[in-house]
């Protein structure tokens, strides 16, 4: 397999997708003869993997469908804010998006309006070390109270527990999001009993 190659997929811890490939200035034919030689699976168009890498869920979502963000579930595991594993990837995406595909590939899909899409967007690391877009703790608590009114209690309040131990919670921020988010009067009493 090309050296050029085979650094790039030590950088994605495994992974390597089609654009990135190109970006280096490795042709695409590099990417089919490793695919035909086995040095290289096809996890799907345009992502490929070396046959002993372990399929990263979170990471596939986040190539296949680069205008959502992780969220709600899923965002409090990679936030370690929750000791469940979400049974399906929950990822936001801008309202007018059109969310058939990912919600076939079993994927929750939630909206909001495009200007909110950006905030509180950070970087985390999944459990097989690769980086990918999620919203951080903030975003995702209030997230957890937006749209309903009745919240998931049984995920929400063991993550706000967990949040208000931290020593990285950042209660100004929390309750700024919140408001930008329309949530406070929703997060304010279980902030006031946790503090």
């Amino acid at each position: 397999m090309d050296e050029s190659l085979n650094k790039l997929i030590e950088c994605g811890h495994g992974f390597v997708t089609a654009s990135e490939a190109a970006n280096a200035g490795i042709p695409a034919m590099a990417l089919t003869r490793a695919v035909r030689s086995g040095d290289l699976a096809r996890v799907e168009r345009g992502v490929y993997c070396t046959p002993d890498t372990w399929e990263d869920e979170n990471l596939l979502a986040n190539w296949r469908f680069g205008r959502g963000v992780l969220s709600h579930e899923t965002a409090l595991s990679l936030l370690d804010l929750s000791d469940d594993t979400p049974e399906r990837i929950t990822m936001t995406f801008p309202r007018g998006y059109n969310t058939s595909q990912a919600i076939a590939s079993g994927i929750c899909a939630k909206t909001v309006v495009a200007d909110l899409l950006p905030l509180g967007i950070t970087s985390v690391t999944t459990p097989y070390g690769n980086e990918v877009r999620c919203y951080n703790a903030e975003r995702t608590l209030c997230d957890m109270l937006r749209g309903t009114s009745s919240p998931n209690v049984q995920a929400l309040v063991p993550a706000i527990n967990a949040y208000m131990r931290s020593t990285k919670r950042n209660i100004p921020l929390l309750l700024d999001t919140a408001d930008r988010l329309g949530v406070r009067n929703k997060i304010a009493p279980y902030v006031e009993v946790l503090a």
